[in-house]
C-alpha cells in the first residue's frame, strides 16, 4: 500500500473510502506493477552474488 500513497498520492483514508469491489482492482493493479520491479531485484540479487562467487575464486 506504500507503493499507492507514493506513486499514486492515494491516502489510506482515502483507500478505506473506496467500494470493496474496486479495491480489489486497485490491488490487482498495484500486484501487477510491483511484479516486475520484484523481479528485476531478485535478478539483480543473482548477478551480484554471482559475482561475489567469482571473485572469491580468484582470490
Amino acid at each position: 500500500m506504500y507503493l499507492l500513497f507514493k506513486q499514486h498520492h492515494v491516502l489510506p483514508s482515502e483507500y478505506l473510502k473506496i467500494p470493496p469491489g474496486e479495491r480489489m482492482v486497485l490491488k490487482t493493479f498495484l500486484l501487477a506493477e510491483c511484479a516486475p520491479k520484484q523481479l528485476e531485484g531478485i535478478r539483480w540479487q543473482a548477478e551480484s552474488e554471482r559475482m561475489t562467487r567469482e571473485e572469491m575464486k580468484h582470490a
